[in-house]
């Protein structure tokens, strides 16, 4: 499983069953009302 983040998009690869997780882990992690461009923002860092 990878995970690529750049500057305006992220790339999940991986499969489906992986990709699924990561996404619903993602969602636990930044919250429900979190946009997708300040959780690549706030991923890019890492």
């Amino acid at each position: 499983m990878k995970s690529y983040f750049s500057h305006d998009r992220l790339r999940a690869q991986g499969k489906a069953w992986q990709v699924r997780i990561l996404l619903s882990q993602w969602k636990k992690e930044a919250g429900a009302e979190t946009k997708l461009k300040d959780f690549i923002q706030s991923h890019r860092g890492k």
